[in-house]
């Protein structure tokens, strides 16, 4: 049976699920299975959900004629081989894990081509309703844990990065931040406060509980060393896991995560800002795809070369002087002018600085306005919004005080894009710049690392060289102890799925790249040394924009 990539699949007879890596083949399909069904529910979340409009109720050996129906074997398989030992964890007791209390619903063995391909895959909840999956490779464990994050308001966990990295070895879980929905609908949370205390910081943490032990009882011992990686929410889920349990991880990646700000006043009353802004009271659009591009060209002309090379890339907006009045009409509107109202407008979503930058404009169309012309993603009213499910927008900033982490030895790396349209990139780095003035710079970049990519938007497909081999990285740094002093990004072709932090491998090849540019700790900089090939990284090197100098 073959499956699609990004999709669960239900077989409703003999047995259940299967995961596509290449072509899976369910060993359940060939033989009785374990225990194996999934909970009522439709499909939700960035890539991820139970299937649509799934109504069965799982089959559990305590049920002899839901056994009897779905074909169940009557008592746990015998052996010591990894395929039995994972269908056996179907009748496990995982109510024991501490501070998570554990149940598997759905137990599959997967068979691919060969035995890098062969995985455990196991569907369970931590109470109350964190649900999660974990992929364990049978037999080319690489000892190691990796758990992935979240993106929107969750939903579903996106278990698509996990199917990367079970091909390298590593046992992976991702979780669903405790609800079920879809991408952006926060009807889950309207009076319930557990479920936003779940979505905030619990569920995170549980999940890695629960995660971890699965694996250890699996494989008989503790993962060597763990991981998180996550972008968007999970980028938020990653700065909370910094603060909250710096204990949880050895290594942490957290991208284009918020929020770093507390919110400010807004005068007058009732005025808004970010994407909605750019459209009236009744939702429709005040600024056309045409029109944004037009914006986003008089940046550009005004402000490429700032850095010394004009090749479509801000290196740092904060040094561009547009102000978007300068294309107001003098007379009647044309195609190649603004109104007041437009250019009112686009002043909101800039925010004076705290909102987009100068520079992601192009990425404005689809997130708040669409290529159509009509309202973009971002720009929509949400399902559902009330002081209970607007809370998001009123999480408090993060505390830059990081001595648990550093006390832990765990190394986090924290990155976000310069023209990312949905996240204020200056929230991160005035965060970053608070925890060195508390540790100092040295001891700062002992264990935390901040990176902020110019053209990088908030979904891959902006003009940055934005495709880094993040995790290769922080494996070097956990494992080997060699800190990031520079990270090559490359500009792809194409990209096969979006996964933040996580390319497969197949992507990251000198055929598939457009061009590449070094990424350096903040705040050195990438500076074109004025000879060679400018799509070539060789060609840049480290600018201190404090001492105006380059860094030896």
């Amino acid at each position: 049976m073959i499956c699609a990539f990004r999709r669960l699949c239900f077989l409703i007879v003999a047995s259940l699920s299967c995961v596509m890596m290449g072509a899976w083949i369910p060993v359940h399909a060939q033989q009785p299975a374990a225990p194996l069904t999934a909970a009522p529910g439709k499909s939700g979340g960035e890539g991820g959900g139970f299937g649509k409009d799934v109504t069965l109720r799982p089959a559990t050996k305590e049920d002899p004629f839901l056994q009897t129906i779905v074909g169940q074997p009557s008592g746990p398989p015998q052996g010591n081989d990894p395929q039995s030992k994972c269908l056996r964890m179907a009748w496990g007791d995982y109510t024991d894990i501490k501070g998570a209390p554990t149940s598997i619903v759905e137990v599959s063995v997967i068979i691919g081509s060969d035995e890098k391909t062969a995985i455990c895959k196991v569907d369970g909840y931590v109470n109350p309703q964190v649900g999660f999956r974990i992929l364990m490779p049978l037999t080319t464990w690489n000892g190691k844990y990796m758990q992935n994050g979240c993106g929107g308001q969750c939903s579903g966990p996106i278990y698509i990065p996990c199917e990367v990295q079970v091909l390298r070895g590593y046992a992976c879980l991702a979780a669903d931040m405790g609800h079920r929905g879809t991408t952006y609908d926060t009807v889950w949370a309207i009076e319930d406060p557990f479920a936003m205390i779940d979505r905030q910081w619990r569920s995170t943490h549980v999940a890695t509980l629960a995660g971890k032990e699965i694996t250890t009882r699996f494989y008989g011992s503790p993962p060597k060393y763990s991981y998180y990686h996550g972008a968007s929410t999970g980028g938020m889920q990653g700065n909370t896991i910094a603060q909250r349990f710096p204990n949880d991880f050895d290594g942490i990646i957290a991208g284009e995560g918020g929020p770093w700000r507390n919110p400010r006043p807004r005068a007058p009353e009732g005025v808004v800002t970010g994407g909605r802004a750019l459209s009236d009271a009744k939702g429709v659009p005040l600024v056309s795809p045409a029109e944004i591009r037009m914006l986003h060209k008089a940046v550009m002309d005004r402000c490429d070369n700032k850095d010394g090379l004009k090749d479509g890339i801000l290196t740092d907006p904060r040094m561009c002087d547009f102000k978007p009045v300068k294309l107001l009409c003098k007379g009647d509107k044309t195609d190649n002018c603004l109104t007041q109202t437009q250019v009112a407008a686009i002043d909101r979503v800039y925010d004076e600085g705290r909102g987009p930058q100068l520079g992601s404009e192009i990425a404005w169309i689809g997130a708040f306005v669409a290529a159509d012309g009509s309202a973009g993603r971002y720009a929509r009213k949400p399902p559902a919004v009330s002081p209970q499910s607007s809370y998001t927008s009123n999480e408090p900033a993060p505390n830059p005080d990081l001595s648990g982490l550093k006390a832990a030895g765990t190394k986090f790396i924290l990155y976000t894009g310069w023209a990312d349209e949905i996240i204020d990139p200056i929230g991160p780095l005035e965060y970053y710049e608070k925890v060195e003035k508390i540790f100092g710079r040295k001891d700062t970049q002992s264990f935390f690392r901040f990176f902020i990519i110019p053209g990088q938007s908030h979904i891959p497909g902006g003009v940055g060289a934005e495709s880094i081999n993040y995790i290769e990285a922080l494996e070097n740094w956990v494992e080997k102890g060699q800190a990031p002093e520079v990270l090559i990004g490359h500009k792809l072709k194409w990209i096969s799925q979006m996964m933040g932090p996580m390319y497969l491998e197949k992507d990251l090849q000198p055929s598939n790249y457009l061009y590449s540019r070094p990424h350096y700790p903040y705040p050195i900089q990438a500076r074109y040394k004025g000879k060679g090939n400018p799509d070539d990284a060789s060609s840049f090197g480290p600018w201190n924009p404090t001492t105006g100098k380059w860094v030896r």
